[in-house]
C-alpha cells in the first residue's frame, strides 16, 4: 500500500458527487496532493451512454499531469455475481466490483461475490463486509480470502465506508491477500485522504512487518 496512491475516485459523472468534482479538477487536486496515482473509478451500468466522453476527458487531463491517471470504473455486483458493466469496458479498463444492494440473504451475498470474484474482468472488489442481517465464521473468512487471492483480486481498504472490517485483516494477509487503498471520493477534499481509516492501514503494516 502507498499512501500516495488513491485507487477509488468519482468524479461528476453521476448524480450524486460534488459538482465541482470534474476530471480537470480532481487531477489538479490530485497534483496539489502530491499523490503518484488515482484511478477514476465512475459509477458504471450496462445502460450508461457517456462511457466515451467520459473516456477522451480523463485521457485529454492526464497528458500533461504529473500524476499516474487510470481510467476505469466501479460497477455493482448484481444478485447472481454477475457485474453491472458492459462487457467492452469491463474487458479493456480498470474495473471495481461493489456491492450496492443490500439482499437480506448470506447465501445469495456469498454466491454473488464468488461469481465476481472469478470474473476475470475484475480488479478489485470495492469495500467489501458482511451485510448487517448475518456474520461470517472465521473459517469463511478464511475461505473467502483464498479465494481472492487465487482469482488474484487486490481487497480495497476504503476510506468512506471503512472497509473491511478489522477483524478480516489479519487472515486475508496470512493467506496473502493484497490491498490498496480507496478513498471512494465523492468531494475534492476527499481525494487521497486515509487518516480515518489509520487503524486498518496499520493492521495491514503491522502484519506485513511480521
Amino acid at each position: 500500500m502507498n499512501l500516495l496512491e488513491d485507487y477509488h475516485v468519482h468524479c461528476n459523472y453521476n448524480d450524486h458527487s460534488a459538482h465541482d468534482l470534474t476530471i480537470p479538477n480532481v487531477t489538479r487536486q490530485a497534483e496539489e496532493l502530491n499523490l503518484e496515482t488515482i484511478a477514476f473509478t465512475e459509477h458504471i451500468r450496462k445502460t450508461s451512454d457517456w462511457l466515451p466522453e467520459y473516456l477522451r476527458e480523463i485521457e485529454s487531463s492526464s497528458k500533461d499531469s504529473s500524476v499516474k491517471i487510470i481510467p476505469g470504473f466501479e460497477a455493482k455486483i448484481l444478485v447472481d455475481g454477475s457485474i453491472d458493466c458492459p462487457e467492452e469496458y469491463s474487458k479493456n479498463y480498470f474495473l471495481i466490483a461493489s456491492f450496492h444492494t443490500l439482499y437480506h440473504d448470506k447465501s445469495v451475498w456469498l454466491n454473488a461475490l464468488t461469481n465476481a470474484i472469478e470474473n476475470p474482468s475484475v480488479d478489485v472488489i470495492g469495500h467489501i463486509a458482511p451485510e448487517t442481517t448475518f456474520r461470517m465464521e472465521q473459517c469463511e473468512v478464511e475461505d473467502l480470502a483464498s479465494l481472492i487471492v487465487k482469482n488474484k483480486k487486490i481487497i480495497e481498504i476504503n476510506a468512506k465506508y471503512r472497509r473491511p472490517p478489522p477483524e478480516w485483516i489479519v487472515p486475508f494477509m496470512e493467506k496473502g491477500v493484497k490491498f490498496h487503498l480507496g478513498s471512494d471520493a465523492h468531494r475534492l477534499e476527499d481525494i487521497g485522504q486515509f487518516t480515518k481509516i489509520s487503524d486498518l492501514i496499520s493492521l495491514v503494516i503491522d502484519q506485513d512487518s511480521h
